[in-house]
C-alpha cells in the first residue's frame, strides 16, 4: 500500500502536471482532507462500480500525495495510522523532489493553463486579434 516513493510522470501532484489537471480547488481540498487517495495507476477502471474490485490486485497510495502532505505537515488519516500502528518511515517519499513543494504550489498548479499563466495567454489572444 506504500511501496511508491515517487510520484508517477502523470500524477496531478507531480512538477508541471497541475496545469495539465487543472483540478477544482473544491476538488482538491477533497483529495487533501480524504482519509487516503489511491495511485490512479493502481486503480482497476473496469471494475469502477464496485468499491473493492476497483482497488485492484496491488493498490498503492498516491506517492506524489503523500510526498506534498508531508511537507506541509498536514498527512492524511491512512498515512498517520500507517506510521503509528505499522511503523511505516515516510522520510523516502519523492527523492527527487519531483513532487510539489506544497500545497500553495499544488492549488497555483491547478489554477494555471497549460504553457503558461492566464494572463500572458489573454494577452497574446488579444494582440492577435487586433
Amino acid at each position: 500500500m506504500f511501496d511508491l516513493k515517487r510520484p508517477c510522470v502523470d500524477c496531478p501532484f507531480r512538477k508541471g502536471k497541475g496545469e495539465h489537471f487543472r483540478l477544482a480547488p473544491e476538488r482538491l481540498e477533497e483529495i487533501k482532507r480524504g482519509e487516503a487517495f489511491q495511485c490512479h495507476r493502481t486503480i482497476d477502471y473496469t471494475h469502477w462500480r464496485n468499491r473493492k474490485k476497483r482497488q485492484g490486485d496491488h493498490p498503492q497510495q498516491c506517492a506524489g500525495l503523500m510526498a506534498v502532505l508531508m511537507r506541509d505537515g498536514a498527512t492524511n488519516t491512512i498515512m498517520q495510522l500507517a506510521e503509528r500502528l505499522a511503523g511505516v518511515d515516510f522520510s523516502g517519499l519523492d527523492p527527487k523532489k519531483e513532487a510539489y513543494e506544497s500545497w500553495a504550489a499544488v492549488l497555483a498548479a491547478h489554477s494555471r493553463r497549460r504553457g503558461g499563466d492566464d494572463n500572458e495567454q489573454t494577452k497574446q489572444r488579444k494582440e492577435t486579434l487586433c
